[in-house]
Formats: structure tokens, C-alpha cells, sequence
């Protein structure tokens, strides 16, 4: 494979030195701190457009105008906000990429030469850099043009940074013409290095990130027998690799889902596991030890389905439980009144010790998704009934926004949300 000039030889410099991530440039603030009194921040794709809510049912402001926008996303300060924008076009086909200040300064459409798909750009965890993928790995500071950094032959198909944001890892997928005979490769890039292969996938499968360890001594991944999306429907086995080499480890049978996979301490993991594209039947919560590939089943109830998890590195752990259907599953849920029946079983709980459903706080019951935690882990945003909701321990609930109409994939009862991201700002408080 070629790699760009950031990646070439040992005296690489990358885009993470540790005086200011080296090149691109520094680039001016789009303006003062402004944390919510509250400690968050959220922003909302409402007709196309992206607005900052800062204080619960208060008024929101407007960051752009006549966009296409969806999938915003926050630097780790929470200074800039990134998006996909489909221009004049369906929302449908995103061919621009969007940075915008919280502050609503300095708006900058990208346009890329390929198609930008949702999981196709991440931030940095720790400073502001953006990565986006699905072609070659490009980078780029706000305000700065983007830098190529792997120019693969194939693509750039799945990425993730280290959770100190000092390295990262991709996968590259060849081009088509080079099937059946081609392989997927998974490389690690630790800073100022070059990118090392860790893992090369057997004839015509598929290898998926999912991502590192919460300590970031290892990586999850998936391999996808012939590249076929029918069979990842049904689920895939999660490996487990640690860079400092080895074998890698089978954990579980999940869907791949990168979200049903969150830490659970800084040596554990939570995943959803269970094989099937259902989601009401046959899914349990695990608690899976990466470095030894142990993995133990957690009570979250009987006759219950354990879905939507969310985790910290401190080990405190929410789900989400619904009625497990069975195999009369798919005859219930037919219908709309019966799906939405099974959508009132679902049931959200946080436990601080990270153990299970008999240790648990209830925080919401009916038609609840998505949960996600603050980054002192005392605080929940979740979506109920099209409402965004923060819960708070000691305090309760209340809601921040109603959320627009659309927007929203529904596959087999597993909802992904492309209209808000949260920015905690003060933990959460």
C-alpha cells in the first residue's frame, strides 16, 4: 500500500506530536468557552440545519443556514461541531463535509471526491483534529485544509483513535477488481510511527474495527466471512488483539454494532451477544475481559433482552431491557401496534458498580434508546418518545429537546439517531 507524506519513514511526524499534534497549523479560536450554565451543550439538525440548545425547553441558536445537515458531532473542547451536508441534494447523498464553531463562526463546506457515509469521520478524543475515511485518511485542523495521511490501493474502510488520542487504527478493504483472491488488512499507527499491519484477513473476508480497549492496549474487530452484509446482519465473532502481540481472541457473537460494544472499566469491556438480526430475542449484556477473552453473562432479568449499552472506563454501566419476544418475535412486531407494544417494554437502567439488573437504578420505562453517559458517569442523556432526556443521580430526569420527525434507522428494532450530539462540557453537572 502507498502512504502519504505524514506516514513516510520513522521521522514521521503525523498529525499527533505532542507539541500541538505537529502539522497542520494551529488556527484561531471561533471564540471564548462558553459551557453552558447547565454543563452541556446540544446540537439539533431541525429542518436541515444544525441549532445549539443550551438550556432545557429554551430557545435554540441558529449555526447555519439552507443546509442539508445531519450527524453533527463535537470537538473534544466542544469548540467546533462537525457534520455531513448534502447541499442541494437529497440528505441522502452527503458529498460535503461541514465544520462549524459552537459560537456559529467560521462555517466551512469541504467538498471530498467520494460519497461521506455517517461512520466515515470521528474527532480526536483529546484535541482538534478530525479524521475522515472511506477513500483515503485524510486530517485536517479547523480552519486548515485536510491532509492525506494513507492513500491506500482499495480503501480506507473502518478507523479509530486511541483513546488517549496519541495513535490510531484503520482497516483497508482492496478494490473490487482485486477479489477473490484480495484481503482485508487491519494497521495500528502509534505516534511519530509509521503504520504497522497487525492483521491480514483470510481470502475475501472483511475486517470491521470496532475499536481499542478502554486502556488502548489492544483492539476489537470483526471478520466478515466474504465481505457479505447478509451474514454481519446475523452477526459476526468479535476478535480481540493486543499490540503488544499474540493471538487474537474470540470474545462473542454480536451484531456489529460499534455502540453495543462499551467500556466497562479500563480492562473491560460490555457487549450485547447473541447471534440474529432481531433485536427482541436472543441478546444478553456480557462483561468480556479483552487481554484473556473471558467472557461472563450479566442479570439484567428473565425473559428479557439486554440492548443498548453504555459504559466508562470507572466501570459504571446502563442498559437497556426489553421483552425477549422469542421466536413469536417476528409475528408480534408485524404489525404497528405490536411493535410499538414491545417498544413500551423497553426499560433503561444504570448501575454505578457496574453489576447487574439486581443492583440497578430504574431511570426510565417506554420506548427508551440510546444512552450515554457523561464523563464523570453520574449522568445519562437517553431518547424516550422522540424527546432527548437527561437524567441526573439524586435529581431525576427533565428534557432538553424535542426531537424532529425523520432522521432516525430503524433496523430490526436497532435505532441509530443522526440529529443531536451532546456535548457535556462540565461533566455533566
Amino acid at each position: 500500500m502507498r502512504q502519504g507524506p505524514w506516514l513516510a519513514g520513522a521521522a514521521a511526524v503525523l498529525l499527533l506530536a505532542a507539541a500541538g499534534c505537529g502539522a497542520p497549523s494551529a488556527t484561531k479560536s471561533p471564540g471564548p468557552d462558553r459551557r453552558s450554565p447547565a454543563g452541556w451543550e446540544l446540537a439539533v439538525v431541525r429542518n436541515g440545519d444544525i441549532f445549539l440548545v443550551t438550556k432545557p425547553a429554551g430557545p435554540a441558536a441558529r449555526l447555519t443556514d439552507g443546509l442539508h445537515a445531519s450527524d453533527p458531532r463535537f470537538s473534544a473542547d466542544g469548540r467546533y461541531i462537525a457534520f455531513l451536508d448534502g447541499g442541494l441534494a437529497a440528505p441522502s447523498s452527503q458529498d460535503r463535509l461541514g465544520v462549524v464553531g459552537a459560537d456559529g463562526k467560521g462555517l466551512r463546506l469541504l467538498k471530498l471526491p467520494q460519497t461521506i457515509q455517517p461512520q466515515d469521520f470521528a474527532w480526536n478524543p483529546k484535541r482538534d483534529i478530525l479524521a475522515v475515511w472511506g477513500g483515503s485518511l485524510a486530517m485536517l485542523r479547523p480552519g486548515d485544509s485536510p491532509q492525506v495521511v494513507v492513500r491506500p490501493k482499495g480503501t480506507v474502510s473502518t478507523f479509530a483513535w486511541a483513546p488517549d488520542g496519541q495513535g490510531y487504527a484503520y482497516t483497508v478493504t482492496p478494490p473490487t477488481e482485486d477479489f477473490p483472491n484480495a484481503t482485508d488488512k487491519l494497521y495500528a499507527v502509534a505516534d511519530k510511527a509509521p503504520g504497522n499491519l497487525l492483521v491480514t484477513s483470510p481470502n475475501y473476508s472483511g475486517l470491521e474495527l470496532q475499536g481499542y480497549w478502554p486502556n488502548g492496549q489492544g483492539l476489537l474487530y470483526w471478520v466478515d466471512p466474504l465481505h457479505s452484509a447478509s451474514l454481519a446482519a446475523d452477526g459476526l465473532g468479535l476478535e480481540s488483539l493486543s499490540l503488544a502481540g499474540g493471538q487474537p481472541k474470540n470474545l462473542a457473537t454480536t451484531l456489529p454494532y460499534p455502540s453495543w460494544v462499551q467500556p466497562g472499566g479500563q480492562t473491560s469491556v460490555v457487549l450485547v451477544a447473541g447471534p440474529g438480526r432481531q433485536t427482541w430475542t436472543q441478546k444478553q449484556l456480557e462483561r468480556c475481559d479483552p487481554a484473556t477473552g473471558s467472557c461472563a453473562a450479566l442479570n439484567t432479568g428473565a425473559g428479557q433482552v439486554a440492548l443498548d449499552p453504555a459504559g466508562t472506563a470507572s466501570g459504571n454501566i446502563a442498559w437497556v431491557t426489553a421483552t425477549d419476544l422469542g421466536g413469536s418475535g417476528w409475528g408480534e412486531v408485524s404489525s404497528q401496534a405490536g411493535l410499538t407494544k414491545w417498544q413500551g417494554t423497553r426499560t433503561l437502567y444504570v448501575g454505578f458498580d457496574g453489576k447487574g439488573a439486581q443492583e440497578a437504578k430504574l431511570v426510565a420505562k417506554g420506548d427508551v434508546y440510546d444512552p450515554q453517559f457523561s464523563p464523570d458517569g453520574r449522568s445519562l442523556l437517553y431518547v424516550q418518545a422522540n424527546e432527548l432526556k437527561l437524567w441526573r443521580s439524586g435529581r431525576g430526569a427533565e428534557t432538553l429537546a424535542d426531537l424532529p420527525q425523520g432522521q432516525v434507522t430503524d433496523y430490526y428494532g436497532f435505532r441509530s439517531y443522526s440529529q443531536f450530539a451532546w456535548y457535556p462540557g462540565r461533566a455533566g453537572n
